[in-house]
């Protein structure tokens, strides 16, 4: 399994498209380690990670992070 980004990985690779003028462009994500399908990113960070559970019907996957160390792009 790959390692998911952190905050600071994504950072850097924001920058070395904002740097190559893609800047302007939308953002599709894969909707699982795998890359089995995309959708388009909606919205920005959420820190609480708790808060949105009630919306979300998945849960932290605590092989990879637990909730503590985890932040929801999109």
């Amino acid at each position: 399994m790959s390692k998911p980004l952190t905050v600071r990985d994504l950072y850097k690779e924001c920058k070395k498209q904002i740097d190559a003028g893609n800047g302007n462009k939308v953002i599709m994500l894969s909707d699982d380690d795998e890359g089995n399908g995309y959708h388009y990113l909606w919205y920005s960070f959420t820190n609480d990670v708790s808060e949105m559970f009630e919306y979300i019907p998945q849960e932290i996957d605590k092989d990879i992070a637990e909730e503590k160390d985890t932040i929801i792009l999109g």
